[in-house]
């Protein structure tokens, strides 16, 4: 451990981090958009939702949301995870940025000690996100270190801001799902990268096979918490990443 925390003082070239399951555990981007489309179908505001009132999007079938969680959980069951993010970002960009903010305020409130989830078409979706300090200390080292800081998501681009703005983590240059570019998953965290003009860069935190590309971009790749997915495991022995479990 010692050697990453190195690794984030020293050497040249930017840090670029994976948000959801890497700087905290569970995912915001989809628990947000839960407790957004809750408070749509209970006319609440996001601080007064709870996993009783999440688990009534079972039974919004015949309301207005009914193709939104139908197309979300469809992709999810189909394993197309790219349009499952893009399906998100499109309904959350409908929303004002203050209701945004105080959804994912609550999502570490009301979804972290107690996670919840619910079934819709068969799919179960769950929700929860905790906070992992010792993650988001390796992010605030890097920055520290005055490297150029990318976060790197496939969530709602309001939702990659509120996360910064909830831990005044400032300095940071957001790339998430916007509606109007390349989704940044997979090949299109490289994409989005170039764009940003991040040819390479020193080191990488991720989580899954959508960070496998930005990873390989780095120096020094970081697999997160792959737990017993083996192809995950042996890519980063094969790629020589470290694994912070």
């Amino acid at each position: 451990m010692q050697d990453l925390w190195e690794l984030c003082h020293q050497g040249e070239g930017p840090a670029l981090f994976d948000m959801d399951g890497t700087l905290f555990a569970g995912d915001l981007g989809e628990t947000s958009f839960f407790v957004l489309l809750a408070c749509e179908l209970l006319h609440k505001e996001p601080q007064a939702i709870n996993a009783s009132d999440v688990t009534l999007l079972e039974q919004s079938k015949g309301t207005g949301l009914e193709h939104i969680l139908g197309s979300y959980s469809s992709a999810v069951r189909q394993g197309l995870m790219k349009e499952a993010y893009a399906i998100t970002a499109d309904y959350v960009q409908t929303l004002p940025y203050a209701k945004v903010l105080s959804a994912c305020i609550r999502c570490f409130e009301a979804f972290g000690d107690n996670s919840c989830s619910f079934l819709f078409d068969g799919v179960k979706h769950s929700l929860f996100v905790k906070k992992e300090q010792h993650m988001l200390a390796f992010l605030q080292a890097c920055l520290h270190a005055k490297k150029a800081v990318f976060l790197v998501s496939a969530s709602p681009l309001q939702v990659v801001i509120a996360f910064c703005e909830m831990f005044a983590l400032s300095g940071i240059t957001p790339i998430a799902a916007d509606t109007r570019h390349e989704l940044p998953y997979g090949p299109g965290k490289v994409e989005r990268l170039a764009q940003a003009g991040v040819l390479a860069a020193h080191i990488a935190f991720g989580n899954s096979i959508g960070d496998r590309e930005m990873l390989q971009l780095a120096r020094f790749g970081v697999l997160r918490n792959p737990g017993d997915d083996t192809v995950l495991r042996t890519l980063a022995q094969e790629k020589a990443w470290m694994i912070v479990d």
